[in-house]
C-alpha cells in the first residue's frame, strides 16, 4: 500500500525500493539494516552491480532473492540466475533464452508438456525459434487453457502473428452494456485487428469507441468502414489533450456504458474477455487480468526477462460510475494506466480488486515502440519521476526532487 507507506517512511530506502522508487532509494540515508537492503536493491535495479551486492542479495530469504533477480535479470541474467533456487524453472529458463541459451533453457523446462502459463509461453518461444510453429501453436493454446480460456490457434504447421490470433465461445446476448476503449494514432497497420478482437466477443452488449489522436494514415478511413459494417463501433476525434490518456478521457466523456474498459490499438483480447470480466466483477469495484507481450515472429516475450506472463492495468474494466467517480486518467505521456489503477485500489481496497490469472490481452510488441523506450519498466526516468509523483501525491506529500503536481510533458 504505497500511500500507506510513504506516509510512514518516506525518507526509507528499503521502502522506496519495494514500490519500484529505485533512484531515490539509491540517494536516501539508510538508518538500519533493512534500509542498507533498500540501497543494494536500488543499486541491484541498475547496471554494473558488484559481487558484493550479489552476495548481500544471495542471503535473502527465496521469495526475496527471486524479486532481486527480477531487478538484476534486466542487465545481468547470468548473476539473476546466481539468486534463483534451482526449482524456478521457468525464471532460470527466461534468463537462459536471455542469454541465447534457447537449448538449456529446454533442458531446464523439461520434455513434458507445459504445467502452468509462464512454461507454456517460455515453450511457444523456443518453438518458434526452432521453426517448430506446430508445437508452438499447441503452447500457446495451452497457456490460454491454464486461465480457463479456449484456444487461440488452429492446429497446424504455418507460422502466426497476433493477426492470426482467433478463438470461439458462447454467445451471452444479454448483458449490461460494455463500453471498450481504443485510442489509436497512425495505427493503420494493426487497429483493424485490435477492433476486430472486441466486436468478435462473446459478450454481445458492446459499445467500441475508437478514439483518433491526430492520426495521419489511413486509421480513421479503417475505423469509419467497420463501423459502417457495425453499429455498435463509434468514431470520434481526441477533444482532450494530444495522447493515449487524453484520448482515453475523450471517449469516457460520451461512453454509454454500464462498464467501461480499454484496449491500445496494437493489442488483441481473446473472445471470452468481456464474458469473464463481468462476471467475474461481482462485489468487486474493478477486475484486472494478465498480459504476455508478443513479437513480430509470434513469440512471447519480457522485455524485463521474467516473468512473461504479467498482470497489466490497461485490463481493468470497472462500472462506469466508479471510473467516473474516480477521476479522469492524467493525461500525461506515459505510465497513467498505474496511476489510475493505484488510484483506484486506494479508493476501493486491495480486497476489492479481482486479479484474474488468465490472459486477457496479448500486446504487440516491437523495437522502437513507446513501450520499448518508456514502458519497460525500468528504463525511462521520465517514467520513474511521474511514478515517484503520483506515488507521493497519492500519500499527500510531494516527492523528493519534483513537482508537486503531474509530471505533464
Amino acid at each position: 500500500m504505497h500511500w500507506a507507506a510513504l506516509k510512514g517512511a518516506p525518507d526509507d530506502p528499503y521502502v522506496l525500493a519495494r514500490l519500484g522508487l529505485f533512484p531515490l532509494a539509491a540517494h536516501a540515508k539508510a538508518a538500519d539494516e533493512k534500509g542498507r537492503l533498500g540501497q543494494i536493491l536500488a543499486r541491484a535495479a541498475t547496471p554494473g552491480t558488484d559481487s558484493e551486492d550479489i552476495a548481500a542479495l544471495s542471503a535473502l530469504p527465496p521469495s526475496m532473492r527471486r524479486w532481486a533477480a527480477r531487478l538484476v535479470a534486466i542487465h545481468d541474467r547470468e548473476a539473476a540466475i546466481s539468486l534463483l533456487d534451482g526449482g524456478d524453472r521457468e525464471a532460470i529458463a527466461a534468463c537462459l533464452l536471455a542469454l541465447n541459451r534457447a537449448e538449456d533453457a529446454r533442458i531446464q523446462l523439461g520434455r513434458q508438456p507445459a504445467t502452468n502459463a509462464e512454461a507454456a509461453a517460455l515453450l511457444a518461444h523456443i518453438a518458434i525459434s526452432d521453426g517448430d510453429h506446430a508445437a508452438a501453436r499447441t503452447a500457446l493454446n495451452d497457456l490460454m487453457k491454464d486461465g480457463g480460456l479456449g484456444p487461440i490457434l488452429e492446429e497446424g504447421a504455418a507460422a502466426f502473428t497476433i493477426d492470426d490470433l482467433g478463438g470461439s465461445a458462447e454467445i451471452v446476448e444479454n448483458g449490461p452494456k460494455v463500453s471498450v476503449v481504443i485510442p489509436y494514432r497512425d495505427a493503420a497497420a494493426t487497429l483493424e485487428t485490435a477492433i476486430r478482437s472486441i466486436a468478435n466477443q462473446s459478450w454481445r452488449n458492446i459499445e467500441i469507441i475508437a478514439v483518433d489522436d491526430a492520426s495521419t494514415d489511413d486509421g480513421p478511413q479503417i475505423a469509419e468502414r467497420m463501423a459502417q459494417s457495425d453499429a455498435r463501433i463509434l468514431t470520434i476525434q481526441n477533444k482532450r489533450t494530444a495522447g493515449v490518456y487524453g484520448a482515453r478521457n475523450s471517449a469516457i466523456d460520451v461512453a454509454s456504458g454500464d462498464y467501461l474498459t480499454f484496449l491500445d490499438a496494437d493489442d488483441w483480447s481473446p473472445v471470452e474477455r468481456i464474458a469473464r470480466q463481468v462476471d467475474r466483477l461481482d462485489r468487486h469495484a474493478v477486475g484486472i487480468g494478465n498480459h504476455i507481450r508478443m513479437d513480430e515472429a509470434g513469440r512471447p516475450v519480457a522485455p524485463r526477462v521474467f516473468p512473461i506472463v504479467r498482470p497489466v492495468p490497461i485490463t481493468l474494466l470497472t462500472r462506469r460510475n466508479t471510473l467516473m467517480n474516480a477521476g479522469p486518467f492524467e493525461e500525461v505521456v506515459t505510465g497513467a494506466d498505474s496511476e489510475m489503477f493505484a488510484r483506484l485500489e486506494m479508493v476501493h481496497g486491495k480486497q476489492a480488486i479481482d486479479r484474474d490469472s488468465a490472459v486477457l490481452l496479448i500486446a504487440r510488441w516491437r523495437s522502437g515502440s513507446l513501450s520499448d523506450a518508456q514502458e519497460g519498466g525500468l528504463f525511462g526516468q521520465e517514467r520513474y519521476d511521474y511514478r515517484a509523483d503520483w506515488m507521493f501525491r497519492h500519500a499527500g506529500r510531494a516527492a523528493p526532487g519534483l513537482p508537486a503536481g503531474p509530471a505533464a510533458a
